[in-house]
């Protein structure tokens, strides 16, 4: 409940009653960027490459680990744009997996409570297909330094188990 309260305390003072268009332009200059990301749809820590499509929209793909199994995702998130700062909706779909495991639980948490079946042999591995809606938060400095805050509603494909989850990332927009 904080980090949504969180979430929501920095979109509201990220909405920009003023003229955008300097962010808007900016992003149109810069369209590729690559960093990190810790949490969210690549578990514990991904790569991510993103590409602003438009001035509002971008597309996001990535790989990661759980630290003992594998993750990838596909992420679009469209942006209300404010000055420097700018609040979004995204969507993401996302593959956790590993072939086997000589661990007894794997982290997040949310994977052991929510996704993986009781009972589950991680010794066997897993498959786990989710679909995230998501609200950040994503603060562009000139310089192309990008750091975004999020929080996602994971839902387990096929059985919709549910589970929530924030996430941290940081790019490099060239």
């Amino acid at each position: 409940m904080k980090s949504i309260l969180f979430i929501g305390i920095f979109l509201l003072a990220g909405v920009s009653f003023g003229s955008s268009s300097t962010l808007e332009e900016f992003r149109m200059q810069k369209r590729f960027g690559i960093g990190f990301s810790a949490g969210g749809p690549l578990s514990i820590l991904g790569i991510e490459a993103d590409v602003n499509l438009t001035e509002d929209f971008s597309l996001s793909g990535g790989l990661g680990t759980g630290l003992t199994y594998n993750t990838g995702m596909v992420k679009g998130r469209y942006f209300i744009n404010g000055d420097w700062v700018s609040p979004y909706l995204g969507l993401a779909v996302a593959r956790w997996w590993t072939e086997g495991t000589r661990e007894t639980k794997v982290a997040p948490a949310v994977l052991n409570s929510k996704f993986l079946e009781p009972g589950t042999n991680l010794r066997d591995g897993f498959n786990v297909w989710l679909v995230a809606p998501s609200i950040g938060v994503q603060f562009m400095h000139a310089m192309g330094l990008s750091v975004f805050a999020e929080v996602h509603y994971l839902f387990r494909l096929f059985s919709m188990s549910n589970g929530t989850y924030a996430g941290l990332g940081l790019h490099w927009y060239m």
